[in-house]
């Protein structure tokens, strides 16, 4: 770091090779699909595991989930104690892992799609009968008021604005929306794929400059910066469902690549920003 979202997520259970020409012919139409609840309504009933919210692979899927929780531990550190909003939170997956291994007090997943909403309580039925977590149904862009305001002490945002929003002004409302749920003081973690590039976008063409000037829009003062996820290696293998002898060394070598050499950041698919709320 520099100063300044399932069940069955083992082997196979995603789309695999098969899903290469439909996440290609998806990418054709992201601005028309990614934004729209229905589609991510229809990947949870479609796929299985973590391929409901992230690759086709979810051989791919599992050396992400870790990786991404690696960057998260090293830049939020310990949580214990702290009321969490997961932003985007999908079926679960991160907000599970706060609350039962991280020791959050409590932990509250959003996200504007009904069917996911429903396989995250399905799937976490224990934590949020005993208050640890919450999953709600809400739309970032639109505005968060009813989550209560200034009363969470950390927000994580996981490739949740990239696909939601549209244009700056909507991730300008995105922003300051999540900045108002923390305290002063709080912090607003986002892990996102800010590319301006047509092949690595996902529907917002925006640089890292532009969310940081969004950001501080909002109140918030960037703390640090971190990325993860060779795009090389994720281009090849987030799609096929290899076996993980052989994933898993490439996939390592990479990340390692990138935490060597930080100047190779513009490779990196996903960059991570972390802010406090000053204002």
């Amino acid at each position: 770091m520099t100063t300044s979202n399932g069940t069955d997520t083992r082997r196979g259970g995603g789309t695999g090779s098969a899903g290469v020409w439909q996440l290609f012919k998806e990418r054709r139409t992201r601005g028309a699909l990614y934004g729209v609840s229905s589609y991510w309504d229809s990947r949870a009933s479609a796929r299985r595991g973590m391929a409901r919210s992230l690759w086709p692979s979810n051989v791919f899927n599992e050396l992400w989930d870790e990786r991404q929780r690696a960057i998260l531990v090293r830049c939020l550190g310990d949580v214990t104690g702290r009321r969490v909003l997961d932003v985007g939170c999908g079926t679960g997956r991160v907000t599970r892992w706060l609350a039962e291994q991280r020791g959050a007090r409590q932990v509250v997943g959003i996200d504007f799609s009904p069917a996911t909403i429903e396989a995250a309580r399905h799937e976490s039925s224990a934590l949020v009968s005993s208050g640890l977590l919450r999953f709600e149904r809400a739309d970032v862009v639109a505005g968060l008021e009813t989550l209560g305001l200034g009363t969470f002490d950390d927000a994580i945002v996981l490739g949740c604005f990239s696909v939601a929003c549209g244009d700056r002004a909507a991730l300008e409302r995105a922003m300051a929306n999540v900045a108002r749920t923390v305290r002063k003081g709080g912090r607003v973690l986002l892990l996102e794929p800010i590319h301006r590039s047509p092949l690595l976008r996902r529907v917002l063409a925006l640089g890292v400059e532009d969310w940081v000037a969004s950001a501080n829009a909002a109140g918030l003062s960037l703390l640090g910066s971190d990325h993860m996820g060779f795009v090389p290696v994720r281009l090849v293998f987030s799609v096929r469902d290899l076996p993980r002898a052989v994933v898993g060394p490439i996939f390592a070598a990479g990340e390692r690549v990138l935490d060597a050499a930080r100047w190779l950041s513009p490779l990196s698919d996903y960059k991570l920003l972390l802010f406090a709320r000053t204002s």
